[in-house]
């Protein structure tokens, strides 16, 4: 996989995934341009001005082919927002677009996001993003935009008391209604260590965009069955326990004693 700061590309050498130069922008408006004029499905350029302006921002990337030195494909919004990927069209069929996601997973990755969210447009699309690991979120506003989650396993320690986790995530209702089902219930295994934190074996993900009508989402953590905390997501207190905000949603990693006061 490409790593994050890869090589120039020159001519005749091997192709990469980079952010976007002045050049780059100039050559992708004109086949933009060419495509547009030639009818080409799935065409961009009526969104130039946010293509531009994710240059200006540093947050375009495009793929250069390694034989012309010149880019074929771009990509903004690195799969954490709704964005753009498009390859030009004589170099559709290459495999190029599923590099350019994988590029934006492998980010995602490392940046510890690991909610990602798409606008599968032209709805064409949506069988190629099916096959990225993408499911459809029903009847989303805009349309047709769509999740993935990504896994994350950690190494338990070789210290500890093993303990069996679920997780449930409820809607905001669950605040005031105990019948209120679960929207999400996930299950993990875990170490008890010695200083009360209990390690899980992986991360258990909420992604806001797959539950929109979950609003104010309430987290119930239990521990071989005994209930450790059940809150909205967002207060004070269960941050301090292990319920961690990331750009698309929450995540745990660790479930930590309560404060004492």
């Amino acid at each position: 996989m490409p790593t994050t700061n890869p090589p120039e590309a020159r001519a005749g050498s091997r192709s990469v995934i980079r952010r976007s130069k002045p050049e780059d922008i100039a050559l992708i408006r004109s086949w933009l341009e060419a495509e547009d004029a030639a009818g080409v499905h799935g065409n961009f350029l009526c969104n130039w001005s946010v293509i531009a302006r994710a240059h200006e921002d540093q947050e375009l990337l495009v793929y250069i082919d390694g034989k012309t030195g010149l880019p074929v494909a771009f990509q903004l919004g690195r799969l954490l927002q709704s964005g753009i990927l498009q390859v030009k069209q004589d170099f559709r069929g290459r495999g190029i677009g599923k590099k350019m996601v994988a590029y934006c997973v492998n980010l995602a990755r490392h940046k510890g996001e690991d909610l990602l969210v798409i606008q599968c447009k032209p709805s064409s699309s949506i069988p190629f993003w099916q096959r990225m690991g993408f499911t459809l979120i029903p009847d989303s506003d805009p349309p047709n935009k769509a999740y993935r989650v990504l896994e994350r396993r950690h190494d338990l320690p070789a210290v500890g008391k093993p303990v069996d986790v679920v997780i449930r995530f409820y809607p905001e209702e669950r605040k005031w209604r105990d019948a209120c089902a679960a929207l999400v219930q996930l299950a993990a295994s875990g170490k008890e260590l010695p200083d009360g934190v209990i390690q899980l074996d992986r991360r258990i993900s909420f992604h806001e965009d797959a539950y929109p009508l979950a609003r104010d989402v309430v987290v119930e953590a239990e521990v071989n069955g005994v209930r450790q905390f059940i809150d909205k997501a967002k207060y004070r207190e269960l941050q301090q326990r292990g319920v961690t905000r990331c750009r698309n949603g929450w995540f745990i990693d660790q479930i930590r004693p309560e404060e004492s006061h």
